[in-house]
């Protein structure tokens, strides 16, 4: 998989079908998207390719910086193993925003980018201010030699989407919120030093300090597994506050299972399986570790 950076000038060297876009998080609805886009390709004998933005493009015009569901780089996996040729990245900027639902579609789709193919979901919007919809896209349809619209796809009676993943995860449904993910919510973050409270109790913790600013989950505990140095373990991992010792902040604090190396500076991937129990606090530290002391055992007992 090719992935290349561009601007608005830029001009493709290869003809494609592309899926467009939010794809924040790469849901069970965009993955069905892409898969569509890359069939279509394939019948064209052509790539298939996807837009992505650097940032989500909430980021230019709200207040305030999303909270991600999945990076750019766990994008790219992901993307790579359902079998996208090539990845488009740009950044979203004012001028871009600027573009008229037109100019999107012919300059920079057919002329600049070559694209033969588009697919999209149901209510795709595009150019200023949203102007650009559906109907606008089936108008200009001879642009291109394939148009196709993907209907809603739902969960419950309810449209599969980014928002609904994070009410999932803010709400500790971290099962459902895989399921439709397709994998495990995952929290990257590189491991810090702490006070060490847990070692001197018997269950050592690595802490981690999110790289990015992702969807927090409910607080609590969870049943987790952490991929360190690409090797999976098993980890009974604690996210809040932690009110029983101290109020300073949100903590994510994974024990590893049969673990005992030294892992500071390390990069991992905390991936998300269970919610076990809420945060509680407890009359003291003893009552704590017992409690703790349970928690691992539903992790080990999987």
């Amino acid at each position: 998989m090719k992935i290349i950076e561009i601007d608005l000038n830029y001009k493709a060297k290869e003809e494609s079908v592309i899926a467009l876009g939010n794809f924040d998080g790469v849901h069970r609805g965009h993955i069905e998207l892409i898969k569509k886009a890359i069939e279509n390709a394939k019948k064209l004998n052509i790539k298939s390719s996807l837009l992505l933005f650097n940032e989500h493009t909430d980021n230019l015009v709200k207040v305030g910086k999303k909270d991600i569901i999945t990076t750019n780089k766990t994008k790219f996996e992901i993307l790579e193993n359902l079998g996208v040729d090539i990845i488009y990245l740009i950044n979203f900027t004012k001028e871009f925003m600027s573009y008229s639902p037109i100019k999107f579609l012919d300059d920079f789709l057919a002329k600049n980018l070559k694209i033969k193919g588009v697919v999209v979901g149901y209510d795709y919007t595009y150019g200023y201010k949203k102007s650009g919809n559906i109907e606008f896209l089936r108008e200009n349809k001879s642009l291109f030699e394939t148009v196709e619209i993907i209907e809603q796809i739902s969960y419950k009676g309810e449209k599969i989407s980014s928002s609904l993943i994070r009410k999932l995860i803010e709400n500790g449904k971290i099962k459902e919120a895989n399921f439709l993910l397709s994998r495990p919510y995952k929290l990257i973050g590189e491991i810090i030093h702490a006070k060490g409270l847990g070692k001197k109790m018997g269950y050592p913790t690595a802490n981690l300090r999110l790289i990015d600013n992702f969807v927090i989950p409910k607080f609590g505990v969870y049943d987790t597994d952490i991929i360190i140095k690409g090797k999976k373990y098993k980890a009974s991992t604690n996210i809040g506050t932690n009110p029983t010792v101290e109020h300073d902040g949100i903590k994510i604090e994974a024990h590893i299972l049969d673990f005992y190396e030294d892992i500071y500076g390390e990069i991992v991937e905390l991936e998300l399986l269970d919610f076990v129990r809420p945060e509680l606090k407890f009359n003291s530290v003893e009552e704590l570790f017992e409690q703790i002391a349970k928690d691992v055992l539903v992790t080990r007992n999987r």
